[in-house]
């Protein structure tokens, strides 16, 4: 196809620079633009993409009559439409990959009622303020199913942008975010059953009807009993660990748009063919991770641009004349936002949530995007909108998103997020204020099948008995960015058909392994936490509260992760540490399980005790550790001359006597050696440390050394990983005594906790 240049006939770039290039260049410019401009004022990406449509179209610059000729010639609007129509479609298809439709199966009682609260509420309101007014509007004058339409697009909330709208807030693993994504995937439920029954009422007869109907169900057969198999056929053939081949992924790209083809020739629009390859897509590595890291930044940076053109060119502010149907017809979409609020403030009297959260729900669920926007052009082409409603109805989503969107940035706050200083004593939980009777709860995050060995043979140490058994929460990490609600559910072994294997088996068949053969009660419950890093922490950190554990174990990022789409485990880790309020462990495994089994274990344990709640909760796991049989242990206990800041002598005098009480209940143990030096500064330190050299297989050590903040602070300077602190820093280091220790770094929940650290588990 031969493509009209921008600039008069003649002019070398005619043929160089096609318009649709040129839509594409502008309108990404001048969004940045506009983003950085209103970035400050907490505005979405959706409304600065707007904006820049309608700054291109003719409300603008298309004020200038040779412009709109020339870039919006109409071989170029045949062009930029079928362009949009494929971005759209491709866009969808790639936001659906994301979405696990399996949630459908785990909403609870509370996200059904708001689900149908939220969408039969406003459904009414809107549609009985249509019947009153629709005499003062052309296309509800006109229409007969046209204001059923608009009520029930008015009343949906749809999964796809909410989860962008809430990806963007990053509020996607809050609890808010979780539930608005949950009645979501309800309503898109909703929204396919109502695009099936629009379409086959759309049809001129009854015989028309049912070929129509019997064709969409068809076209979902096909896709779920031919398609699906297929697409795990090409994942049986993919060796693991190695992307999807990219012809594969070419031809999933073009069958998707087959089908989307398909629907708009049965008389619906491309996006039902876009959702329903999305979701038969399997989620993860390697076939949707794929698809998502060779397609998604060029459809939603190049492609998608062409929509917000394609909307700009519609969109005519000059058009609004008409100020008594202009507020007739906002006040139509204004009716269906206070429907939202009404349904769920209604169901939140019911459930004993906060009105303030109600609210903040209504307006999340209010947010509005791509797909309405999608609805709006349809309905313009049906001429169902004249020029001024759907500028009335862009105008509407840009207001309202650009005032929502900051409100909820502002006001609402996750829980896991907050920080008061002056609760720890009341919500932190530590080690040395948990009983040595009664069951120990730990959560163990693990990232693949080489965590396994140190995190079982660190539950062994901690020697669990029948007076103080261990249950395991154990959360395999799956890291996945095509994963766009973070979920943490429980792992379940048996196997669905077309289902494929994935590493969590053998991690989980591992851990129930030990689990029966260790020398003391340790139960497991398995979990898989299946989200990218950065949202991770937030239902961990929920389940810690849930189940009140004192110590949440976490392995140390590898090198290689650094530069991984999925992100970085040091992301997970440096959240974890910032949000949870209780003990955290980042484990530098250095072969440790080259030396463990489960049969023969033992194994040498150095302690490094500076003072500090930190060192004082690795004393408290040394204290758990000392009672096994098969555990050496050798605590070194540093004083530093002359670093105790003032203010801190009451720390200092509580270090003192948790070391003596570890030590007297120690009396007569050959198993426990403890041993005490005075430095004058931080290189006799690391010169002791040096010194145990290469006969501990594991070395304990705090992040943080309390009232020694000069030792800190001169080491600080030279430290990579400021998550392991100074000290475990230094000695998870490879050149540190030939990188073959391995390295626990243990870290409290808040700085100061003199007070509340009690030694109640080294009770006899």
């Amino acid at each position: 196809m031969h493509y009209q240049g921008v600039f008069a006939s003649g002019n070398p770039l005619d043929y160089i620079v096609p318009v649709f290039m040129l839509q594409v260049i502008l309108s990404v410019v001048i969004s940045r633009v506009i983003y950085i401009v209103l970035r400050p004022l907490k505005q979405p990406k959706l409304v600065c993409n707007i904006l820049a449509g309608i700054i291109l179209g003719p409300s603008v610059l298309g004020r200038n009559k040779s412009y709109m000729e020339r870039m919006f010639a109409p071989k170029e609007m045949m062009v930029l439409g079928t362009m949009s129509n494929m971005a759209t479609t491709l866009y969808i298809f790639i936001i659906c990959i994301k979405m696990d439709a399996t949630m459908l199966s785990r909403t609870s009682k509370k996200t059904w009622r708001f689900g149908l609260s939220c969408t039969i509420i406003p459904f009414f309101f809107t549609m009985i303020l249509t019947e009153l007014l629709r005499h003062f509007l052309p296309g509800f004058r006109d229409s007969q199913f046209f204001p059923i339409q608009f009520s029930v697009v008015s009343s949906l909330s749809y999964f796809i942008v909410i989860v962008h709208a809430l990806d963007e807030l990053d509020l996607l693993s809050s609890e808010l975010g979780q539930l608005s994504t949950s009645i979501t995937l309800l309503n898109e439920l909703v929204s396919c059953m109502i695009v099936m029954l629009g379409i086959t009422l759309g049809q001129k007869d009854t015989i028309h009807m049912m070929y129509s109907f019997l064709s969409l169900c068809g076209l979902i057969a096909f896709a779920i009993f031919v398609i699906r198999p297929v697409l795990h056929w090409i994942i049986k053939r993919t060796p693991r660990g190695s992307p999807v081949n990219e012809g594969y992924v070419i031809a999933i790209l073009l069958w998707t748009l087959l089908l989307g083809v398909t629907t708009d020739a049965l008389g619906g629009s491309f996006s039902p063919a876009a959702m329903i390859m999305g979701l038969i897509i399997p989620d993860g590595p390697p076939l949707g991770a794929t698809i998502i890291q060779k397609s998604e930044l060029l459809i939603s940076e190049f492609f998608l641009p062409l929509f917000f053109v394609r909307i700009g060119y519609f969109t005519n502010l000059s058009a609004i004349q008409d100020w008594t149907e202009l507020v007739i017809f906002g006040a139509l979409i204004l009716v269906g936002y206070l429907g939202k609020l009404v349904g769920s403030c209604l169901v939140s009297s019911t459930i004993n949530m906060r009105k303030s959260t109600a609210i903040l729900l209504s307006l999340i669920l209010s947010l509005q995007g791509v797909n309405e926007l999608l609805n709006g052009v349809r309905w313009k082409h049906q001429k169902l909108l004249d020029e001024q409603n759907f500028a009335t109805f862009v105008l509407s989503i840009v207001i309202l998103n650009g005032i929502i969107t900051p409100i909820i940035e502002i006001f609402y706050k996750p829980e896991v997020k907050t920080f008061d200083p002056s609760s720890v004593k009341l919500h932190s939980r530590s080690l040395g204020m948990t009983s040595s009777v009664g069951e120990l709860r730990i959560i163990s995050c693990v990232e693949d099948e080489d965590n396994v060995p140190s995190f079982t043979s660190l539950l062994e140490a901690l020697n669990p008995t029948e007076v103080n058994p261990i249950c395991a929460y154990v959360i395999h990490l799956v890291p996945l960015s095509t994963q766009t609600v973070p979920l943490l559910v429980p792992y379940k072994s048996h196997k669905r058909r077309f289902s494929t294997p994935n590493g969590s088996d053998s991690i989980m068949r591992a851990f129930l392994n030990y689990s029966q053969n260790s020398q003391g009660p340790v139960h497991i419950q398995p979990f898989r936490m299946i989200s990218p890093f950065k949202y991770m922490h937030e239902p961990i950190c929920r389940l810690a509260e849930a189940i009140r554990t004192p110590l949440v174990l976490v392995p140390f990022f590898k090198s290689q992760e650094v530069h991984s789409i999925e992100g970085s485990l040091r992301i997970f880790n440096t959240n974890i540490q910032q949000f949870s309020r209780c003990t955290v462990g980042i484990l530098v495994d250095r072969g440790l399980r080259t030396h463990i089994s489960v049969n023969s274990f033992s194994y040498n344990v150095a302690v490094i005790f500076l003072g500090g709640a930190d060192d004082r909760e690795v004393l408290a796991f040394a204290a758990r550790m000392s009672s096994h049989p098969n555990i050496a242990i050798t605590v070194l206990r540093i004083h530093l001359r002359g670093n105790c800041a003032r203010g801190f002598e009451d720390e200092r005098e509580l270090d003192d006597s948790l070391f003596r009480d570890f030590k007297a209940m120690n009396v007569g143990n050959a198993c426990v050696v403890c041993h005490e030096m005075v430095a004058d500064n931080s290189e006799e330190v690391m010169i002791a440390l040096g010194s145990l050299a290469n006969c501990y297989n594991l070395v304990i050590v705090g992040k943080r050394q309390g009232c020694n903040s000069q030792f800190e602070e001169g080491l600080i300077a030279w430290t990579q990983y400021p998550e392991l602190g100074v000290i475990g820093d230094a000695m998870a280091a490879p050149d540190f005594c030939g990188g073959m220790m391995s390295v626990l770094v243990l870290q409290h929940f808040g700085e100061r906790n003199q007070n509340s650290t009690r030694f109640t588990s080294f009770d006899c």
